[in-house]
C-alpha cells in the first residue's frame, strides 16, 4: 500500500462525514426557506381575500344604491304621469 492510497482512504470517512453536514445544512436551510415562502404566500392570500371582500361589499352597496335611484325615478315618473 502506497502513502497516497493510505491518505486517500484515511480521508474517506471524513468526506463522508462532511458530506452528511452539508447534507443536513442544505435541508434545514431547505426547510426554513419553504416554511418562509408558505407564511408568505398565506399572508398574501389572507391580504387579497380581504381585498376582494372589500370590493364586493363596495358593488353590493352602489347595486344597492342604483336599485334605490332607480325605484325613486319610477315613483316620479308615475307621480307625473298621474297628475
Amino acid at each position: 500500500m502506497s502513502k497516497p492510497f493510505c491518505a486517500l482512504a484515511g480521508v474517506g470517512p471524513y468526506a463522508l462525514a462532511k458530506a452528511g453536514e452539508v447534507y443536513e445544512d442544505m435541508a434545514l436551510r431547505g426547510r426554513r426557506i419553504v416554511s418562509k415562502m408558505s407564511r408568505e404566500a398565506a399572508q398574501e392570500f389572507e391580504e387579497t381575500a380581504h381585498e376582494l371582500e372589500d370590493i364586493s361589499r363596495s358593488a353590493r352597496q352602489q347595486e344597492r344604491q342604483e336599485r334605490e335611484t332607480v325605484a325613486q325615478t319610477a315613483g316620479r315618473a308615475r307621480a307625473t304621469t298621474r297628475a
